[in-house]
């Protein structure tokens, strides 16, 4: 029998010694690699990162709305989802990073192990991906909207939003919120790259 690893990463997984790796592909929803989705969370961290060039672009028409034009003094309401998104971003990296240390410093797993870890990996990427995900890509739209000026933000916060989402509405500023995600985005991309090492 031929004992090279196929061209399918499915069937080679599901014919594995390796119970997590069976049950990850036989049970799980998501079957991204954990690698991969630290990839697409140090993206989506670089992506919040943005709402600083974003707010710096900011026309004057739009002091009205904003209160400040200063990136690091002005701190809308809308910088809770980001930093919501943010939150997940990291913990579910961190969530991630030790269970696979866990489940490399106990292999040969146990079945009830192996599911268990499989089961909480699916929370966090799916937490991360799509919660996560929408969170921030929420608050960069949102923040992207006043690049355009005044009268666009004007229309939003009148027909849509009903309130001005744009309002200070607390201590952590577009600039902190920022940096918050840079360093949160070299943590991901660190952790990425131990894994990538220890594998």
């Amino acid at each position: 029998m031929d004992d090279r690893p196929s061209d399918d990463p499915i069937t080679d997984a599901i014919l594995s010694t390796s119970q997590y790796e069976r049950l990850r592909y036989a049970e799980g929803i998501i079957t991204v690699p954990v690698s991969r989705v630290l990839t697409y969370q140090a993206v989506l961290l670089a992506l919040l990162a943005s709402i600083l060039p974003l707010y710096s672009l900011y026309p004057p028409t739009i002091g009205a709305h904003v209160g400040t034009l200063d990136p690091f003094l002005a701190a809308p309401k809308i910088l809770f989802l980001g930093l919501v998104g943010w939150v997940i971003e990291v913990a579910s990296a961190l969530a991630l990073a030790a269970l696979y240390w866990y489940r490399v410093g106990h292999e040969p797993l146990e079945e009830g192990t192996a599911r268990a870890i499989v089961n909480l990996e699916q929370i966090a990427i799916g937490l991360s991906l799509v919660t996560g995900g929408l969170a921030i890509g929420a608050t960069v739209a949102l923040v992207s909207l006043g690049v355009f000026g005044g009268s666009l933000l004007s229309t939003y916060l009148t027909d849509v939003a009903g309130t001005n989402v744009f309002a200070h509405g607390g201590t952590l500023s577009v600039g902190h919120l920022a940096v918050l995600s840079v360093l949160g985005c070299l943590v991901v991309v660190s952790i990425r790259l131990a894994l990538g090492r220890a594998g």
